[in-house]
């Protein structure tokens, strides 16, 4: 399994990283927390086939509809670490739109468009993302966790076509809410005073022959004890094939990217 390779580069990252730092005395105490805005812009990629909401659906947001990033609204970061266990909070809001004359026919919403149709179409994805990781193996400057949570996609997906006067456009739109339970390992460090911190995780939700997974790295530097800078890693991927979740529904969702923000910790 790859998970195991994995944490055991996460682990003796984290321990030389706890090493490297010890010689300094700690800035913070065991318990804080940690505010802040954050700008996250991934890349959105993914295609379904089959009935969603009660009517067909048969599209690649890629291929069929060119969908790029297009608008970042900032989102809220809220984290907590404690001695025994830590909580955080986030959300995030991006948009995407699409300009192409579709090389096939496509489905949404029960609305079909044909190859050589120019269509238009936008996305907008938000979610809002909980974990609570207990922390089963801590040392001076570093643990070992399990992360237990929530993450939530909500997708609202529209499109129309641009037909050649006097024809009328024909509009479709759909609406997806994915809450996806978060469950896998993180590792955590803290050095150079408790002014760099660090994290890294990796969860897995495997249903059937549906599954999930996602990676993520958290680096924050604070050049004040109390205002620090923050940059993260965060990815990942859905996929459900017909048969697993729905029966007459394929999936798949696969964000990825980075982000930063600004934080105040106290």
């Amino acid at each position: 399994m790859r998970i195991v390779p994995l944490f055991l580069a996460l682990g003796c990252s984290t321990v030389a990283f706890a090493q490297l730092a010890r010689p300094l005395p700690s800035a913070t105490p065991d318990r804080s927390f940690t505010i802040g805005a954050q700008s996250y812009g991934p890349t959105l990629t993914g295609h379904f086939s089959g009935i969603q909401n009660g009517q067909p659906i048969s599209l690649d947001l890629d291929s069929d509809l060119g969908l790029a990033k297009d608008t970042t609204t900032p989102g809220f970061f809220m984290d907590y670490q404690g001695p025994r266990f830590a909580f955080q909070v986030s959300s995030a809001s991006n948009e995407y739109r699409g300009d192409r004359i579709l090389n096939r026919d496509i489905t949404l919403n029960g609305t079909t468009y044909a190859a050589s149709d120019r269509v238009q179409s936008h996305v907008k994805l938000s979610s809002v993302d909980g974990t609570w990781t207990i922390k089963l193996v801590r040392g001076q400057a570093a643990y070992l966790g399990l992360d237990l949570g929530v993450q939530v996609w909500k997708i609202d997906l529209d499109a129309h076509d641009l037909p050649p006067a006097p024809a009328t456009a024909s509009y479709a739109s759909t609406s997806v809410t994915a809450p996806i339970p978060q469950f896998g390992l993180a590792v955590g460090a803290k050095g150079f005073g408790d002014r760099l911190e660090a994290k890294a995780f990796f969860h897995y939700l495997g249903y059937k022959s549906a599954k999930y997974t996602r990676t993520g790295v958290d680096v924050r530097y604070f050049p004040l004890p109390w205002l620090g800078l923050r940059a993260f890693y965060d990815g990942g991927t859905f996929d459900v094939p017909k048969g697993s979740v729905k029966d007459d529904l394929e999936l798949n969702l696969d964000r990825k990217g980075g982000g930063f923000g600004v934080v105040v910790r106290f």
